[in-house]
């Protein structure tokens, strides 16, 4: 059986992670989640940026069935180790990359392919790409999802798509904060490729050291970000100096 998740190293220190389940709408497994975590740790030293796509006419369709069978006898805490933490330490691992996370993003974007999107440092998005949280209309509490979400959209969309459901057009999703660009259908690998050719130029010092501060300062007051902006800086610099 073919793996669900590609990992390929392209030259110029680009990581390229994709998911491999096209069938099924690159909806993501609990194997799925762990195999990009895998790919994700311990990124070699040379690693500038990492591509996310999937492959098929989805980007992520969803997240498959974790719950237990009916029937079955779990504690709260039993049903959290299964359903809600795995979930939540992917959420977190990819929040932390210590390189920029371009995401290719084209078909449908539901739910933790909504989170993985707007997760993503720059989502490269072809317009007739669709993002939703369904979860309510299944009776689930998004909330896991709604974790990602938290620091890229404001609380007012936030409770619209959950609340309503609603699926937005790509162009919507740029502007509440989903995603960063969106090209028409026919551009999206040109323009994909554009962006990783950029980042590919920089050294890997100077694209991890923009990284942290993004990923860090916004949790800060300005006096701290004044102190962390000065000795990232400082760092960075001195890399060219060695």
């Amino acid at each position: 059986m073919a793996s669900e998740v590609k990992v390929a190293k392209r030259d110029n220190g680009i990581l390229e992670i994709s998911l491999n389940a096209p069938a099924a709408g690159n909806a993501l497994s609990a194997e799925m989640a762990l195999d990009v975590a895998r790919a994700l740790a311990n990124l070699d030293p040379d690693t500038r940026v990492v591509l996310f796509t999937g492959e098929g006419a989805d980007f992520c369709a969803g997240r498959r069935a974790s719950m237990p069978p009916p029937g079955t006898r779990k504690t709260a805490l039993e049903l959290k180790a299964i359903v809600a933490d795995p979930v939540l330490d992917f959420y977190e691992v990819l929040r932390n990359v210590p390189v920029p996370v371009i995401a290719k993003v084209r078909g449908k974007a539901a739910g933790v392919g909504c989170a993985l999107a707007a997760l993503a440092d720059v989502a490269v998005c072809a317009e007739s790409a669709e993002f939703s949280i369904p979860e309510m209309n299944h009776d689930i509490a998004p909330t896991l999802v709604l974790t990602a979400l938290a620091e890229r959209v404001t609380r007012t969309t936030l409770a619209r798509m959950v609340f309503t459901r609603d699926v937005i057009k790509a162009a919507e999703a740029k502007e509440i904060g989903i995603v960063g660009i969106v090209v028409p259908d026919e551009q999206l690998e040109a323009e994909t490729e554009r962006v990783l050719a950029k980042l590919a130029s920089n050294t890997p010092p100077v694209v991890r050291g923009i990284k942290t501060y993004l990923t860090t300062a916004m949790e800060m007051s300005f006096a701290a970000r004044k102190v962390h902006a000065g000795l990232i800086n400082g760092i960075v610099t001195g890399e060219k100096f060695r």
